[in-house]
């Protein structure tokens, strides 16, 4: 007790030095004022933003609460608000690109779009957030030192035996201008097509509901949108593809269309750079002009077609890929040939 009481006399007499000195001088006791005002202002302002960051973490949580309860909505689209600056405009505009566009790919199914707030960044985080909501779709802006800014679409698997799908990221326009209602469209179909993969095998879809989508790709494709490579990519592949699938279910006006429009594909293809691309587009014109000659008989045409399936196949061959399972075919090819063989083994009790 006595060294307890010894500490307080000690405390005490330290207070009572500090505030005769303040009293004695009144430029010492301002400044203090001053630093006591400011260190009240400071926990003010921490306890306010902590107050908002509670407001925002429960806000969130009933939100995804609110969207995973949520079974009468058809596809459940989330499009995550991000920050402020680049990252907000991106976000603003794949939120238009869904809300306006992407029904044209939906087939009349019904989805809806939420506006999820605050940031995302990072794989793992959207695949937490579409665990903790079950999303079909996620949408959201990333905008990583030194780039431009990216657009990034992760979907949930199709089926429970699926694996989980990787995001896929595009890189958007650094100019404002070219943000304009081609890429709106553009945009939409590739979260479309994360939604629904099947929009890149067209003969899985009967010729009255692949036609509209196939004319809407041509029309955007046409416009010359400054959306990402690998986008405008796989959305002239589409077209190709669609367009000779719909030439195959009987609708003569595709025929030449067809032609045309694999004709130009390939022109734009560099054989270097994209060598499976190349053989697809080959494929697609070669058949394109076998229907063709087929439909007016003419063995030009038959034969140039015969041509570009043939340097397709050329080129196959020449895939290391091709080669294994050539020699996986052939090893087949010689096991089988040794099982026909059983009566020499038994025979010379298993030498040959």
């Amino acid at each position: 007790m006595d060294f307890l009481s010894g500490i307080l006399k000690a405390l005490g007499d330290a207070w009572a030095s500090v505030e005769g000195a303040l009293v004695a001088t009144p430029q010492l006791a301002g400044v203090g004022l001053i630093l006591a005002i400011g260190a009240v202002f400071a926990l003010l302002v921490l306890g306010f933003a902590s107050l908002v960051r509670l407001a925002l973490t429960m806000r969130r949580a009933a939100l995804a609460s609110a969207v995973k309860r949520d079974d009468d909505v058809g596809a459940r689209i989330l499009v995550v608000r991000g920050g402020a600056g680049r990252r907000a405009a991106i976000s603003a505009f794949l939120r238009k690109a869904v809300e306006d566009h992407l029904k044209n790919y939906m087939f009349g199914g019904p989805f809806r779009v939420t506006v999820y707030p605050g940031s995302l960044e990072g794989d793992e985080r959207a695949h937490q957030l579409m665990k903790r909501t079950d999303a079909d779709l996620i949408l959201w802006a990333e905008d990583p030192r030194g780039a431009k800014g990216f657009a990034r679409i992760l979907s949930r698997p199709s089926n429970p035996f699926e694996s989980a799908r990787p995001p896929v990221t595009f890189a958007m326009p650094k100019e404002k201008p070219d943000w304009n209602e081609a890429l709106n469209r553009a945009m939409a179909y590739a979260a479309a097509k994360q939604f629904r993969p099947a929009l890149g095998r067209p003969q899985d879809f009967r010729a009255e509901r692949l036609q509209p989508v196939v004319e809407s790709l041509i029309s955007i494709l046409n416009q010359k949108p400054q959306a990402d490579p690998a986008l405008l990519a796989e959305m002239v592949d589409d077209a190709s593809a669609g367009a000779l699938q719909l030439a195959f279910a009987g609708d003569d006006t595709w025929i030449d269309r067809s032609v045309d429009i694999a004709r130009s594909t390939l022109s734009e293809i560099n054989r270097s750079a994209a060598p499976d691309r190349w053989i697809a587009a080959n494929i697609t014109l070669g058949r394109a002009l076998r229907l063709k000659a087929e439909k007016r008989f003419d063995p030009v045409m038959l034969r140039e077609g015969i041509a570009y399936l043939t340097e397709a196949l050329e080129a196959l061959r020449s895939e290391p890929r091709l080669k294994l399972a050539e020699s996986a075919a052939q090893a087949i090819g010689e096991a089988q040939k040794l099982l026909g063989t059983r009566r020499k083994f038994s025979i010379s009790g298993g030498g040959i």
